[in-house]
């Protein structure tokens, strides 16, 4: 069966609690190996968890100190275990290597102890590996003491020629315990180290002639072990004495050697065992200080002793305060010693806002962290911090949130309500000081403002709020029934005439702006309507007859690039307007003409013929569309005055050669009936026939008043009436279909003559 059993955590632990009873006997469960690590430093157990047998399956890894385990890894259920040991992370185990490894980092005095790992297997009997770790704890760095016991640093000296130097080297602590030399340079000069009385440490005392062949560095060097190299330190001999210590203290205006800025302190300095006398001076800072009381020298204890008057400033705090013995009879570099100290100089905290993280000092973007800092310099340190918002103490709430008495000023996610004037203040036990303000600008993407897009004559306007302003914009158009327009400006408006494509009806418009922050999230779309930049109806318009044809003429109108004109038939029933045709009348200007050379500048659109009933359309045109047109009647007067006489549509070429086709064939017929009546003549004359009609009284009624039904009939079709009409679109108004009033010859008014001869028109608007 494949099918293993899970494994707990806790009985993974009851199994190495229990597999930790028998002790590791090392040379008996398996070999021991010897590895040695550095304090502080880091080091790898090795264990090699692989089988002898084929096939077979590491089922659990153990590592023990000194027989307690301390990590298991169970490869039944893929799950690792660590002891208290690991506590602070210091164990890594690697098990994707061969052999696997743990590592300890951090080594301490107490990780030195036999380790062992324990391999168990599904087949192949349990492996033991030891290894014995020790763990090397350094020395201290070696320091020097001088024949009188005072500790030397960096040089030592003035000796004359011959002079022999008595100098001790000591190292504290180390295990093993390290092993100190003498070098002058590179050149080994001592090796006989040994303890001191001081439990703990090593010393090595030199007794060196000093000679000029030997003022090379003087170095002691401490080691035990082969893991790093020896720890050393060095010090330089001066021939000469100068003086060996030199000591600065407070006398007046401290307390308890602090100082505070702008009051005036006292300090002495005092140079001992230098011979000759040396010169004190001053310094702060590397600034040589000269206002100083007169130098005084003590001959039986060799000490001179300066005053200094000092007003510090702010700026003084942390800064070093040397006093410098120069022994001026020895050579130049090696005639001198100082005692240095740093000024502990208290002030009212010195306070500037500003900004942290990326970007501007004042310009945060929107959602962004707002990270505004408290910069302070202060001694002692500040005890208080307080914000301020557009001068209003900051409280902690959810714009703000709940730290805000600290030096740090810490929003999530910034929003235009962040934008304004920000300050802080600090206080301390000197006083309490206010930052100057900063104004903070919050950034956000555009969005759209009310309205969106919006359209203003011809041309589209993308209306966003934006900080800073968008400076660029991604329009994307569609005139109905085309593709989408892809255009980019530089501004928020957008011109019609950089659409291309007819734009008669709809246009479906969305805009995004960008200004560098984010992408706009939502863009702003519209639908428009482009009805309204449709030029207006002609309203100054007639008809006339010239040229053997109806023409429409119109007064241009504003806007109108172009004119169509449309006539409109009687439809077979009687009841509507149908479109008969449409042409072009002509191109005019976007602004109406005035009155030139004694007449209006005019548009003309030729009609062809017009029948009693029809009615012509003119429409002023532009990219956006037609307008409504203007539908004016032809008069009878026009009607009759075009009409042409009965005989003209013989001098049409279709209708002259059907009609000479007929003459031919009537011709033919005639010659040939007379023909055969005159053959029949001659044979036998017919006897006549006469036929009576008799006539009724109704239908002689009939006849006697047929006249006056021709006169109805002729009243009731559309050319009796000169009415107009002024309907739009595709279909013309409803047309009043009732009987007019009989007319009668006493009230009839004759039409008026015509203009002139050769013009033909009547005009009605």
């Amino acid at each position: 069966m494949d099918h293993r059993m899970r494994v707990s955590p806790a009985q993974i632990y009851l199994l190495l609690i229990s597999s930790s009873v028998y002790g590791f006997i090392p040379g008996a469960d398996g070999p021991v190996s010897t590895l040695e690590g550095l304090e502080g430093g880091s080091t790898t157990l090795l264990c090699d968890s692989t089988s002898d047998t084929p096939n077979d399956e590491l089922m659990l890894l153990v590592w023990y100190k000194n027989n307690a385990p301390i990590y298991s890894y169970d490869a039944r259920v893929g799950t690792e275990w660590s002891s208290s040991f690991n506590s602070s992370g210091r164990l890594k185990a690697d098990l994707t290597r061969q052999p696997t490894a743990i590592t300890i980092s951090y080594l301490r005095d107490d990780d030195q102890a036999l380790y062992h790992c324990r391999v168990d297997f599904l087949l192949s009997p349990t492996k033991n590996i030891g290894v014995n770790l020790s763990v090397t704890v350094l020395p201290s760095v070696p320091f020097f003491l001088d024949e009188l016991g005072n500790k030397v640093e960096k040089k030592i000296g003035p000796y004359h020629d011959g002079d022999t130097l008595v100098l001790s080297c000591l190292v504290i602590g180390g295990r093993p315990p390290p092993r100190i030399t003498w070098y002058s340079g590179e050149v080994l000069v001592d090796a006989s180290d040994g303890n001191s009385d001081i439990p703990g440490v090593r010393e090595n005392e030199l007794y060196l002639p000093l000679s000029r062949e030997n003022t090379a560095p003087l170095s002691c060097r401490a080691t035990n072990t082969q893991l790093t190299g020896p720890i050393s330190a060095a010090l330089q001999i001066e021939l000469f004495l100068p003086a060996y210590n030199v000591s600065i203290h407070w006398v007046q205006g401290t307390i308890e050697d602090i100082l505070q800025a702008g009051k005036p302190a006292i300090v002495q300095c005092a140079a001992y065992g230098s011979y000759p006398p040396p010169e004190l001076s001053w310094w702060l800072d590397h600034r040589h200080l000269t206002q100083h009381s007169n130098q005084s020298w003590v001959n039986s204890t060799r000490t001179a002793i300066s005053f200094l008057e000092l007003t510090p400033s702010v700026a003084d705090n942390g800064a070093t305060l040397a006093c410098v013995a120069t022994n001026t009879v020895m050579a130049a570099g090696r005639d001198s010693k100082a005692d240095v100290i740093i000024l502990n100089v208290t002030y009212s905290p010195i306070v500037e806002v500003a900004k942290v993280g990326d970007g501007r000092l004042n310009e945060v973007v929107e959602l962004d962290p707002m990270h505004l800092e408290c910069e302070v310099r202060a001694n002692p340190p500040v005890e208080k911090f307080t914000w301020y918002f557009n001068d209003m103490e900051i409280k902690p709430d959810g714009i703000w949130g709940y730290n805000t008495s600290s030096k740090d000023l810490f929003v999530e996610e910034a929003s235009r309500k962040h934008a304004g004037q920000y300050s802080c203040s600090a206080r301390n036990s000197v006083g309490e000081t206010m930052a100057e303000h900063i104004s903070i600008i919050v950034f956000y993407p555009p969005e759209c403002a009310e309205h969106g897009i919006t359209l203003v004559k011809e041309t589209l306007n993308c209306n966003v709020r934006a900080l800073p302003t968008p400076d660029t914009y991604f329009w994307h158009v569609q005139p109905f029934g085309m593709d989408v327009q892809h255009l980019t400006t530089g501004s928020a408006i957008l011109p019609l005439s950089q659409v291309t494509g007819p734009l008669a009806n709809t246009l479906h418009a969305s805009c995004e702006a960008g200004n560098g922050v984010a992408s706009q999230d939502r863009p702003c779309r519209r639908n428009f309507s482009l009805e309204q930049l449709r030029p207006p109806t002609p309203q100054q318009c007639d008809l006339a007859f010239e040229y053997q044809e109806f023409q429409m003429r119109c007064i241009p109108v504003e806007n109108a690039t172009y004119y169509e004109v449309s006539v409109w038939r009687m439809s077979t029933s009687n009841a509507s307007l149908l479109l008969e045709r449409r042409g072009s009348m002509g191109y005019g200007t976007s602004q109406p003409l005035a009155q030139g050379g004694g007449s209006p500048w005019l548009v003309r659109g030729p009609l062809g013929r017009l029948k009693a009933g029809d009615e012509a359309g003119a429409s002023a045109c532009n990219r956006y569309g037609c307008s409504r047109a203007l539908l004016l009647r032809p008069t009878e007067n026009l009607l009759e005055i075009a009409s042409p006489p009965w005989w003209h549509f013989l001098l049409e070429k279709d209708v002259g050669i059907s009609v000479g086709a007929v003459v031919l064939v009537a011709v033919f017929l005639i010659s040939t009936t007379l023909v055969v009546r005159l053959a029949r003549r001659s044979r036998s004359k017919p006897v006549p026939v006469i036929q009576v009609l008799q006539l009724d009284d109704v239908a002689r009624d009939y006849l006697d008043t047929i006249g006056e039904h021709k006169v109805h009939a002729s009243c009731s079709i559309r050319s009796c009436s000169s009415g107009y009409s002024d309907g739009s679109g595709e279909s013309a108004p409803a047309v009043d279909r009732r009987r007019k009033p009989r007319p009668t010859w006493d009230t009839w008014d004759p039409p008026p003559p015509d203009v002139t001869l050769t013009l033909h028109r009547e005009s009605e608007v």
